[in-house]
């Protein structure tokens, strides 16, 4: 009977021992980045190693060699849309960062290979689909874990910078946010409400594209059920073409409308206006 005892209680151990699942944390942390810029949006996608107090690229990894840009797997940039980074045009999709750091400037490089890990004896440079060198900059803080960020952010692109140690690089992001807008603009042109119109020609003024469409589709907001904000958008579009005693009717008229739906913030706004434009408009 203690045979038998034994040998379950052998067994069962042996599978609680099988069974078991032991996890830990790993080295280096996961991270995913996820910036929209204009439009579209870019993703990153990487792990952060630490300093640790080790001599960057002396005893962890290595100058002017391949580095996988992070840790574990490879580092992946996604663009939703087609774009340039460092000056190079890449398609929408998503790409692997390899990187040659050097003292003064860095190589970097994205691959369409998004298996090859830290593995980069294997890096074919018949992937690449782009390649571009940046100023090896002094971060202006210590970074003690691996950083991606994206700064100066416009609606056409942004700097993504990468910080460690007392290292860092600045790689620019452009999209074709313009070329987007206008599309789904002229697209929208063949069927569109007075809000779209209002839309389309409040972004042509704003990003100085053609005054001319700016002032046509304001005007096509404006033709029925005018709204006091729209009308004064139209006023500023006239004053910027210089048509000074057009833009100071119209101003009056989106000065009437605020004050019959009691907005005084646009009827200081008109009044100001008006003001300024006075003497131009009865010249």
């Amino acid at each position: 009977m203690k045979n038998v005892l034994f040998t379950i209680c052998l067994a069962l151990g042996c599978f609680l021992v099988a069974d078991a699942q032991i996890k830990t944390p790993a080295p280096s942390q996961g991270c995913k980045v996820e910036q929209s810029l204009g439009l579209s949006k870019v993703l990153l996608d990487y792990s952060r190693p630490n300093v640790k107090g080790r001599e960057l690229f002396v005893e962890v990894e290595a100058w002017d060699q391949i580095w996988r840009t992070g840790a574990n797997g490879s580092t992946k940039i996604t663009f939703e849309s087609d774009a340039s980074i460092g000056g190079q045009k890449v398609k929408a999709g998503t790409y692997s960062i390899y990187s040659i750091p050097n003292k003064t400037t860095w190589t970097v490089m994205l691959n369409t290979d998004l298996t090859m890990g830290g593995n980069v004896d294997k890096y074919d440079t018949a992937n690449e689909v782009a390649r571009f060198t940046t100023k090896t900059l002094d971060s202006p803080f210590f970074f003690e874990t691996l950083t991606f960020d994206f700064a100066d952010i416009t609606n056409d692109g942004a700097d993504l910078n990468l910080m460690w140690g007392d290292y860092m690089i600045s790689m620019p992001i452009s999209l074709a946010t313009d070329e987007l807008v206008i599309a789904s603009i002229d697209k929208a042109m063949l069927g569109v409400s007075k809000e779209e119109y209002y839309a389309a020609g409040s972004y042509y003024f704003a990003n100085g594209k053609d005054i001319n469409k700016a002032l046509e589709y304001v005007q096509k907001a404006n033709e029925t059920d005018p709204k006091f904000w729209q009308v004064y958008k139209e006023a500023e579009i006239l004053a910027a073409m210089g048509k000074y005693k057009d833009a100071l009717m119209v101003s009056q008229k989106s000065m009437d409308l605020a004050k019959a739906a009691d907005y005084k913030p646009y009827v200081k706004r008109n009044e100001d206006f008006i003001k300024k434009y006075a003497a131009k408009g009865k010249m």
